[in-house]
């Protein structure tokens, strides 16, 4: 069984390679001449240098059985024509290489968004959707990508899975993770209001067993799979339990007008800094002070699902993996 996983050097690609890895794959990643590959050393990973931007510029192995395709701008502040070209360009370049594959795949995984289906909702699903998220450029390339290859799918028979992930938070994440503790050193008040709004938190590694299951099992072609935890955590327990392993109390709780004010006078800097990069903006503060919460019972049922809901021991990993990284001088 052959992989190519797109983005491998990643937070989430180099976690699938591990999972993989482990189960037997032969595993090939696709990643760019500039890629920091600190995530993938020690690993077995048979690395293609190329762009997804640039199809000449790569190819899909021979024998090539399955391709995981995770290559993506991920991000709540990029405009349109970037996420046009850094999500659904890079899939229309995919499709192209596999149209000259020599043997057709066995399966194309997509790892979509579980912000397709909405949020702001309790149990979201395909037919109860929540609160749209497509004004977000972000999120309206991650649906029109589906789009694209379930048309494929349709025309071409391509054997297409999609797995929508919530929230994935976990160990290698620096773009998340590594800033919340950070933030925790800094002694910031992540939670604001009251906290009690529960999320779709998905661990890493219940993620990857989603994707062990999707690359794999029969007759699901044409599906799509949201991906959480079974038992979802409130922010204000998740950033807690943050804060707490970084020997921090959060006494005093940000008032949520307070939080949208704060967004506000960041905004207002950005429109006279055009370069500055907020961390704080309306989407985010809306984010953690609504409840969400996606149906993943098709997911249990028709995959085999069986998601790990130890919260505190997954924070426990997130925290050792940020201490390691400080201490061998990779984050500073």
């Amino acid at each position: 069984m052959r992989v190519f996983i797109t983005g491998a050097n990643g937070y989430i690609g180099s976690s699938l390679c591990r999972t993989l890895l482990a189960e037997g794959w032969e595993v090939h990643g696709l990643v760019r001449a500039t890629s920091d590959l600190h995530n993938l050393e020690g690993l077995p990973v048979r690395l293609q240098t190329g762009d997804l931007r640039d199809p000449a510029s790569f190819a899909i192995p021979d024998g090539t059985t399955h391709v995981i395709h995770l290559a993506s701008i991920v991000s709540d502040t990029a405009d349109d024509a970037t996420c046009r070209d850094n999500i659904y360009r890079l899939a229309v370049n995919l499709a192209a290489k596999l149209d000259a594959l020599p043997r057709p795949l066995q399966r194309l995984l997509y790892i979509s968004t579980a912000l397709v289906l909405g949020y702001n909702g309790e149990n979201i699903s395909e037919q109860h959707r929540g609160e749209s998220a497509m004004f977000l450029p972000y999120t309206r390339y991650k649906a029109k990508t589906e789009e694209f290859f379930q048309e494929l799918r349709r025309t071409r028979g391509l054997p297409l899975v999609i797995l929508r992930p919530g929230d994935v938070y976990g160990p290698y994440d620096r773009v998340s993770c590594a800033q919340l503790l950070k933030g925790c050193e800094r002694r910031l008040p992540l939670i604001v209001g009251r906290g009690h709004c529960r999320f779709g938190f998905c661990y890493i590694d219940n993620l990857c067993q989603a994707v062990r299951l999707a690359l794999t099992r029969p007759g699901i072609e044409g599906r799509a799979y949201t991906v959480t935890n079974g038992v979802l955590p409130t922010w204000g327990e998740f950033f807690a339990g943050l804060q707490r392993r970084m020997h921090y109390r959060q006494r005093l709780r940000l008032p949520v007008w307070a939080g949208y004010a704060l967004a506000g006078v960041l905004r207002g800097v950005q429109w006279l800094f055009p370069r500055f990069v907020p961390e704080v903006n309306y989407y985010r503060i809306r984010r953690i002070t609504t409840g969400t919460s996606y149906d993943i019972s098709q997911t249990i049922a028709e995959l085999g699902y069986r998601p790990d809901d130890r919260i505190e021991r997954q924070i426990d990993q997130i925290v050792a993996w940020y201490e390691r990284e400080k201490e061998n001088g990779f984050i500073t």
